[in-house]
């Protein structure tokens, strides 16, 4: 498995991919930052109806993943389009077929992709999440927020709890990725179809019928990132992201080792 893993962070650790990848999910996540403390506010006797996060929020302990959680469908998005790419183009470029030459055993040959992929994009949340904090520092200066909070036991164990339900929510995009690999094995179908039902049809349906949100894998997931909504509770959207993430693997190993590959 770690030849597996091996080969595919070689394509990963391109330069342009790694360094795009990363500076890109830093930079949405330092813009999310700076959105979510300017659009912040607290009006006499309670907070600005108008704000999308008050100030008390923000001075809070779990402030200092605000910023960072109000990007996290970005940073889905792109470990989805990534890991569906990475996986599709092996069919489309017929180098799966070598790929399989020199590694019979399928299912570990997938694992090591998957652990790849899963690894770099984590790598990728993490980068983001420190340029969302180092930019909430800068954002709290400027609009005199307290950060005390942060930095107590309390803050840091929701920093560490934050970006365990990231990694969670990255590790369930990566496999929804993948399975539409398999399926479809073209990586600009599979990318158009994920993110045009991730962004466009799941935002549809949860905003014509709110119930729904709790049952979509992309708005759970984004649920799970944020340790719970208004809308969607923290284990119900855990449970419902675990069931799509089993069945995404599950399926996806079963139809990625019995399929034939002709190219």
């Amino acid at each position: 498995m770690r030849y597996a893993f091996a080969s595919e962070w070689i394509k990963l650790r391109r330069r342009r991919l790694l360094l795009g990848t990363y500076l890109a999910l830093a930079t949405v996540a330092a813009l999310g930052t700076v959105l979510t403390f300017a659009t912040s506010g607290q009006v006499e006797g309670g907070p600005d109806p108008a704000a999308t996060t008050s100030i008390a929020a923000l001075r809070s302990s779990k402030g200092i993943t605000a910023g960072v959680e109000s990007s996290i469908i970005f940073l889905g998005v792109v470990a989805f389009a990534i890991a569906a790419a990475q996986l599709a183009s092996e069919y489309s470029l017929g180098t799966l077929r070598s790929l399989l030459v020199r590694q019979s055993r399928r299912q570990v040959l997938l694992a090591g992709k998957f652990l790849a992929v899963v690894t770099f994009m984590l790598s990728g949340a993490v980068v983001a999440t420190g340029a969302s904090v180092a930019t909430a520092l800068v954002m709290a200066h400027v609009k005199g927020i307290p950060t005390a909070a942060w930095f107590t036991s309390s803050g840091l164990g929701s920093l560490g709890t934050g970006l365990g339900n990231i990694a969670i929510a990255v590790t369930g995009y990566v496999t929804l990725g993948m399975f539409l690999a398999v399926l479809l094995r073209a990586p600009v179908l599979t990318i158009v179809v994920g993110i045009a039902f991730i962004l466009i049809v799941e935002q549809i349906l949860a905003g014509i019928v709110t119930e729904t949100a709790r049952w979509l894998p992309g708005q759970a997931l984004s649920a799970v990132a944020q340790g719970g909504t208004g809308g969607v509770g923290y284990g119900a959207a855990l449970g419902v992201s675990a069931v799509y993430v089993l069945f995404a693997l599950c399926t996806g190993t079963i139809v990625f080792c019995r399929r034939d590959v002709s190219a």
